[in-house]
């Protein structure tokens, strides 16, 4: 064994060494559940008849699942409850409106901050990373005081006369909506930034030198080169918003719910471990899916620009 073939060797077995504490980590304490979460999604629902693991026979325990069963009873079942089916599109609906006005104001708060000096960049990019500093519990609970009838909100329109009395704006869409987009904002105003900041700012200067206005040398140049940070912090957005759990919890209302806030009133009020965990599944196969849809359609925007 020459020196340069045990060299290559030990510098294989350090990689693995490298990352062998994520690996670990990973492994056990996520595709490990998840695996677990999947096969109790596949077991036979008991109901809410009791706490423990039931057997096969069905004589034992009760509650959670029927320990042993294999069947696809939860996954039909959500599929043909009008229940299930009236989340699940609430759900979409939600994570595409959240998604829309995230974008929207993302996009042109990243292209200030572009444009921006070096210490107004600064501050600005501090006020955009200063709500992630807190919990999101404190962010969301703060967005109860200020949206309710007598917060700062309603206050200031009955004081300007816009209107005569307050206007319930907390456990409605509105606020649910505000709540996402404060929470996910924050990550696709970075994303952004950082891919404007990656442009070659010569080839603006250039289509400038050569007459065109401000504005069609962003809508030539500037703006399709950052599409590919944009649909980074697009994905961002969908994904985090179909997985929506604590804004509609506490700014929603019994008609605002989704699939993520359905998994724990599966789970711990109807005692039926087999249908959360195959709602959870649905939630992940929902944001395979839209990463899928849009990679397609990214591809065929690619092969349609370059053709």
């Amino acid at each position: 064994m020459t020196i340069s073939t045990l060299s290559d060797r030990l510098s294989r077995y350090n990689k693995f060494f490298l990352l062998s504490p994520l690996l670990f980590f990973l492994i056990f304490f996520f595709a490990g559940p998840l695996l677990w979460l999947f096969r109790v999604s596949l077991y036979q629902s008991r109901g809410s008849s009791g706490f423990g693991i039931g057997g096969a026979d069905g004589k034992e325990g009760g509650g959670f699942y029927v320990e042993g069963t294999w069947t696809l009873e939860n996954y039909f079942k959500f599929f043909q409850d009008e229940y299930f089916r009236d989340i699940m599109f609430f759900t979409v609906e939600l994570a595409f409106i959240v998604t829309v006005v995230t974008m929207l104001v993302s996009y042109p708060m990243a292209y200030y901050i572009y444009k921006a000096g070096a210490k107004l960049k600064t501050f600005l990019l501090i006020i955009v990373i200063l709500p992630k500093l807190s919990n999101m519990l404190v962010l969301v609970y703060g967005l109860q005081i200020l949206l309710a009838n007598n917060g700062w909100i309603n206050k200031a329109l009955v004081g300007l006369n816009i209107i005569d009395e307050p206007v319930k704006l907390v456990y409605t869409l509105f606020s649910v909506v505000v709540s996402k987009v404060l929470l996910i904002a924050p990550y696709t105003i970075l994303v952004i930034t950082a891919a404007l900041h990656g442009l070659d700012r010569t080839l603006r200067d250039a289509a400038m030198g050569l007459g065109a206005s401000g504005t069609r040398a962003f809508l030539t140049i500037t703006f399709p080169l950052s599409l590919p940070g944009s649909y980074v912090a697009l994905l961002i957005t969908i994904v985090w918003a179909l997985g929506a759990f604590v804004s509609p919890l506490l700014l929603g209302n019994p008609d605002l719910q989704t699939l993520a806030t359905e998994v724990p009133k599966q789970t711990f009020e109807n005692v039926n471990w087999a249908m959360g965990s195959a709602i959870a599944f649905i939630i992940l196969g929902l944001m395979f899916l839209v990463v899928l849809v849009f990679n397609l359609i990214i591809g065929s925007a690619i092969k349609w620009r370059t053709a």
